[in-house]
């Protein structure tokens, strides 16, 4: 820790046990010649809590509000003086990336290093203990002696006692008189953060007490605080339109291989159906779309979102500019069709069906051409349909996925394939796929063509990123 270290310290739920907190950390970083800025949440929990589960669970999201305040003011280090959020610590520490230091850990670590072989518990009746909270306490295999409900009860008294006025003198008599009801004892471990406060008083009175604040200061100055990896999350700009969107969740849904809920991947959609049209701007000049676009996937790369995905074709003809302004990568829908039919096809001819808009910025045709891939496109008639199909009073957009949206479609579709010989469809529209499906042997114009799916293509692509990226940061 030679250079300048923030230590975040969550003091809501017991300001005293914070501001003690804070001048053991001074102290010690000036003794050792470190360079240490303390900065303290002081957000109070709630008193409104009809239960101790609802006083407990209140703890919680406080603890996660202040430290992730702490976490975007620049901490490098969190430090949680609760014994009974610390008690649940992995809930709290895999919502962050700053580390927590383990209050609990660290406390075993003192008893193992006095060798103390019976450790007598100062603590108030809890219906919350947890094995893993106490094989992180006693780790050493050192022997916990539990207080009698008699000494429960005086530490009860001692540290609402505290938490009201203080350590006194009465509040460290009656912590002292539950340590003598524990008998003969190598150490005594206040496991409540206000009984903590008192541990001075009781050493002064001869008590062989576990200094816990204190052990919480030293862990934290000796720590080599590092981020902590965070799980891959996709950002999803939605609402273009709202089928599509769902389309496109349900097909990265099936196509990550998970077993439980917890092993699919973090996701983010920020559905905007209001996002004005695309194609109408393209082809007539109305409302640019590039704001509203651009502000979706803001709030996306805000949300800390590792990549961008768009389930709609004409969209990307914005984002050359939208990525000027952005430091989060977009996973671009055609460029994946693309790589997706060259993989898997020997000699592709490839007919596209898409709006009008996507045709005329040739933002698939381009990327083809790119590539050598030879791509063709209906000729104006025939393009009237596509669009029919989907902007059309029985068309996808209207929610129509069979008749008369299906019949059209289909009339362009084997126009491309009898006047240009395509062998390969693209679904050009995040609508098209609403009326048919994917698959590699669809019968038309008497042959047999593929009809791929980029929506489809691109699921697949995000949900092996994602799965790679958390096998790679082990996050999963």
């Amino acid at each position: 820790m030679s250079q300048k270290v923030k230590i975040g310290v969550i003091g809501g739920i017991l300001p005293a046990a914070a501001l003690e907190l804070k001048t053991r950390l001074a102290a010690g970083a000036a003794e050792a010649g470190r360079q240490v800025e303390v900065l303290v949440d002081w957000e109070p929990p709630r008193n409104d809590a009809p239960d101790e589960l609802f006083r407990l669970r209140d703890k919680k999201m406080l603890a996660l509000d202040a430290a992730l305040r702490l976490q975007k003011a620049g901490a490098d280090l969190i430090l949680l003086p609760s014994v009974d959020v610390q008690k649940f610590l992995p809930e709290l520490q895999v919502e962050l990336t700053t580390p927590v230091v383990d209050w609990l850990a660290a406390i075993g670590k003192e008893i193992a290093s006095r060798g103390a072989k019976k450790v007598g518990v100062l603590k108030t009746a809890c219906a919350f203990c947890s094995a893993s909270a106490h094989a992180r306490v006693f780790s050493s295999g050192a022997e916990p002696v539990p207080p009698t409900e008699e000494a429960e009860a005086l530490v009860a008294e001692a540290a609402a006692q505290i938490r009201g006025e203080g350590v006194t003198e009465k509040s460290a008599g009656l912590l002292e008189k539950a340590a003598g009801l524990l008998g003969a004892v190598d150490a005594v471990l206040p496991m409540d953060e206000a009984a903590a406060l008192a541990a001075p008083e009781l050493a002064a009175k001869g008590i062989p007490v576990i200094d816990t604040i204190g052990v919480l200061a030293a862990a934290a100055l000796v720590a080599a605080p590092a981020p902590l990896p965070k799980p891959f999350k996709l950002g999803l700009i939605g609402g273009l339109g709202p089928a599509a969107t769902v389309d496109l969740f349900d097909k990265i849904v099936k196509a990550t291989p998970a077993k439980t809920d917890q092993e699919h991947f973090k996701l983010v959609i920020e559905e905007n159906p209001q996002i004005p049209d695309r194609t109408a701007c393209l082809l007539e000049g109305k409302t640019d779309p590039t704001l509203a676009l651009y502000h979706a996937a803001k709030r996306l790369e805000e949300d800390g979102c590792d990549a961008i995905i768009i389930p709609c074709n004409t969209a990307h003809a914005f984002l050359p500019y939208m990525k000027r302004s952005l430091h989060v990568p977009f996973v671009d829908m055609q460029q994946t069709a693309l790589e997706d039919i060259a993989a898997r096809f020997k000699e592709p001819r490839i007919g596209l069906l898409a709006t009008s808009g996507t045709v005329k910025t040739g933002i698939y045709s381009r990327k083809a051409e790119a590539m050598g891939l030879p791509l063709f496109v209906p000729d104006a008639e025939n393009q009237k349909l596509v669009m029919s199909a989907i902007y059309g009073p029985k068309g996808a957009k209207a929610g129509f996925t069979d008749g008369v949206c299906r019949d059209e479609l289909l009339r362009a579709a084997e126009y491309l394939v009898r006047e240009h010989s395509c062998n390969v469809l693209i679904l050009g529209c995040t609508e098209l796929p609403l009326i048919l499906d994917e698959t590699d042997e669809f019968p038309i114009a008497d042959t047999r063509v593929a009809i791929v799916d980029p929506t489809a293509v691109l699921g697949r692509k995000v949900a092996k990123l994602a799965m790679s990226e958390n096998q790679k940061r082990g996050t999963r």
